[in-house]
This record gives C-alpha cells, structure tokens and sequence, in this order.
C-alpha cells in the first residue's frame, strides 16, 4: 500500500524525503489507535469530535506523542466512511484555489487503512544553527469562538452569522483587511462543497510569542476542510451559520427568497456587508468559481475516493456552481 496522493505534497510535509513515499505508516491499526489514544490525550488541546492525536515521525512510522508530536494524526471515523480521503481531496481542492491550508497527507495504518495527516502549524520551527530548545515556542492560536466571546458549546449557532464572525475577526487583527478576504474565501468555499460544518472553530488566527500586541496577525492555515454533503443524515443546512446577520431574525436577501438557497448575490451581499465591497466580492466570487471548475474534477479523479464517493462529490460540486451562476 502506497502513501496515497501528491507527491508534492508529501515531501513538503516530511522535509521533501522522497523516500518514505510507499514506506511511511501510522503505528498500529484503526483499532489500536483507540487503545493508546488516552495515554496521549492528557494535556492536549486538539478540537473537535473526530479522534486525533499528536505523532511523532521514527525511521518510517508516525509513533503517538505528547504536546510537541509535529503532526496530528485522523483515522476514519465509523460514520463517515472515507473521511481522510474526502478531507485530503477537498484540503488539496482548497489549496490549488488559493486558499492558504495546513500541510497535508494520506498515511496508512500499517493494515493499510489510510488515516488523514497534517502537520501542525503552531510550532515554530526551530532554526538551523541553534541546538533544539527544551521546549519548543509556539505561535499563539485562538479561534473564533474564543475571539468573539462565544461559548464553544454555541460555536454553530442559529444565533451567528458569517458576516458577524468575520467583522469581529477583522477588528481583531487590527482592520487587517486581508482577513476579510481570506475568511470570505473560506465561508464561499465551503459553501461550494458542501462543507456545512464551518462553525466557530473551525476560523482560527494567531499572533508570534513575542508579538507586544494583543492583535491577531492573520488566519492560520485552514483546516478541517471536507465536504459533509456524501453523508445525508449529517448534512441539513448548507452552511453552519447564516451568511448575512439579518437572517438571524429571518430576514433573507431577495435573492434567497425567490430561489429558497444562497446563490450568487446573497455572497456579494456579504462582501458589501463585511467592507469588502461588492466589486472586490464579484471578481472573488469569480475567480473562485473559474479555479473550482477548472480544477474539481482532475482533483477527485486522481484521488483515492472510491466511485461512489467521487460521484457524490462530483454532483454536490457541479450543482453548487450551477447555482453560483444565478
């Protein structure tokens, strides 16, 4: 069993060795990783319901560790069948549209079952002509949740909207507005995909340990991008929070109304709202939809998705970009 996906990708993420391609494996089994999980969990800060932990690379196997592992380790879930497959096609479908996402791969289980990998983003890296620290700094990540005051518990409530989020968020990099775009681009992405599980939590910004500021620098890389559309008992509504804050008390967008879904104007609408502007907002929205038309189909076509899943991923794709075009 091969490590599955680019190989680009994959020696970017493990310091260009071109020789683990086809060696490298997670420790264990998908049932094993269960076993071992709590010994490695104390201590540890990894959100969200999939299981995951913190690995270290030794010779040619991810081994679990503490804190500082450098890569954080997802096997497939029960319910979600071929959950690391459909998360590494719609996090390489993300980042060749020209969104800024975690390094990512696909590693086996030494069974052969492909677990999803990525390569924490917190750590800094540590410089070349200094012996390693005890212990090793990290950038200072917080979500959205916590920047906007929200309870996690409440983090995709009926109550927030995207247009809310990413206005605090802009006021919390000091009006840097390269985070408008960036989280726009996240919120319309989603959207396109049928990643309906972009709540608070999933927006994450960060500053440096020495930074003399409370202000946040930027969106970290993106992560947790998938697509919950294959999976019918778990996809309702389209996107987590409302688009526009004035749909919190019902009020919709004109274009929403005649057509009962988001389409086109409803995310120019957000541009405007959020101080974008809604020129800068049609020429994203644009672009966006050019580099996912061009791209959806080579993306999951060289994928490891079976045929079922592809033609699932397919058709939500193509069905969203129909009604982009509204």
């Amino acid at each position: 069993m091969v490590v599955v996906g680019s190989s680009a990708y994959f020696k970017k993420m493990f310091a260009a060795d071109a020789a683990l391609i086809g060696s490298l494996k997670v420790v264990g089994d998908n049932a094993s990783f269960d076993d071992y999980a709590p010994a490695y969990l104390d201590g540890q800060s990894v959100s969200g319901v999939q299981r995951k932990l913190f690995m270290r690379r030794e010779g040619d196997r991810l081994m679990p560790a503490h804190k500082d592992g450098d890569f954080i380790v997802k096997p497939c879930p029960k319910q979600f069948s071929e959950l690391p497959a459909n998360e590494y096609s719609m996090m390489t479908l993300a980042s060749v549209t020209g969104i800024d996402t975690a390094q990512h791969a696909l590693v086996p289980f030494e069974d052969g079952e492909l677990c999803f990998v990525t390569r924490r983003f917190d750590l800094l890296a540590q410089p070349a002509n200094k012996k390693p620290e005890p212990a090793r700094q990290r950038y200072f990540i917080e979500d959205a949740a916590s920047l906007c005051q929200i309870n996690s518990k409440h983090k995709g409530s009926d109550a927030l909207s995207y247009e809310t989020t990413l206005k605090q968020l802009y006021q919390c990099s000091g009006a840097n507005k390269v985070v408008l775009l960036k989280g726009f681009q996240q919120v319309l992405f989603a959207y396109l995909i049928g990643n309906n599980d972009l709540h608070l939590k999933n927006f994450s910004m960060y500053r440096k340990p020495d930074d003399r500021s409370t202000l946040m620098r930027d969106f970290t890389p993106a992560y947790d991008i998938l697509s919950v559309a294959p999976y019918p008992a778990y996809y309702g509504e389209d996107l987590t929070l409302c688009v526009l804050a004035s749909e919190v008390d019902a009020e919709f967008s004109d274009a929403y109304e005649e057509y009962g879904y988001y389409t086109r104007p409803d995310f120019v609408l957000l541009a405007e709202k959020i101080g974008l502007g809604a020129t800068v907002g049609e020429r994203v929205i644009q672009k966006m939809i050019n580099q996912v038309s061009q791209n959806f189909e080579k993306v999951l076509n060289q994928s490891s998705c079976s045929s079922q899943l592809t033609d699932a991923l397919k058709a939500h794709i193509e069905e969203r970009l129909g009604r982009m075009q509204r």
